[in-house]
């Protein structure tokens, strides 16, 4: 049941303050090392293995060795990390070794699905974040190479940067609406800190359902006011 007295913008300011705590417990550091158990290629040159996908050195770099198309780079992720950034680190000394579109897949190597295409701009010689904000846990990420530039046959990157967090770190707890955290939010002021937990599981179930359906949600042909109230 609703809580005596609340509102949708109590809703509103507790999905806020959700946000807040769940992004201030995420890392900014490159989380590689504590998050990848392994890392493949489908190919590599000479001199230039996967290792340097991790080194952190800009004078190093992998490059794939086979026929266009047929290149790519698996990251075999530790049990409960999600990734929240991944970055490809171009390296722009060869125009037709800059990738120009690119495919991500995750879930298990026997069933890995589409997440994303990426159409890398044409002047863009630095980092290149491919996937973002990940709701759950892969076991296996796949970055797959569909077109290099200049119609290149081999890929090179500098490396690959991600940040990450354990999925762990997104599980509620009563004890997470202390009041000293409430003091931006003065809507959640005052109200029990087990009402506060219960809706927000409420808020969290309702988010997982509409993300579930959102791609199935057809937009009207006429935007209007009427429409975004029903749908809110």
């Amino acid at each position: 049941s609703v809580p005596p007295g609340w509102t949708y913008e109590h809703d509103m300011e507790l999905g806020r303050f959700l946000y807040d705590h769940s992004e201030k417990k995420l890392q900014s550091a490159d989380c590689i090392k504590e998050h990848i158990n392994s890392i493949e290629v489908s190919s590599h040159a000479e001199d230039c293995a996967a290792v340097h996908l991790t080194d952190n050195l800009t004078y190093t770099f992998w490059e794939s060795n086979g026929p266009p198309g047929q290149h790519w780079v698996r990251l075999n992720m530790k049990k409960g990390a999600i990734v929240k950034r991944l970055w490809l680190m171009l390296d722009g000394q060869s125009n037709s070794h800059v990738p120009r579109r690119v495919a991500v897949y995750g879930g298990t190597l026997s069933r890995l699905q589409h997440l994303r295409t990426v159409l890398v701009n044409e002047n863009s010689y630095q980092n290149i974040c491919i996937l973002r904000d990940m709701k759950t846990h892969m076991p296996v990420l796949e970055i797959r190479f569909l077109e290099c530039r200049a119609r290149g046959y081999n890929v090179r990157l500098q490396g690959i940067k991600i940040v990450s967090f354990w999925e762990w770190d997104l599980i509620l707890n009563a004890g997470m609406f202390q009041p000293a955290r409430l003091v931006r939010y003065p809507l959640l002021e005052g109200v029990d800190a087990d009402v506060l937990y219960r809706r927000a599981v409420l808020i969290q179930r309702f988010v997982q359902l509409l993300e579930s359906v959102l791609c199935y949600l057809i937009p009207l042909s006429e935007d209007s006011i009427g429409t975004f109230d029903a749908l809110r």
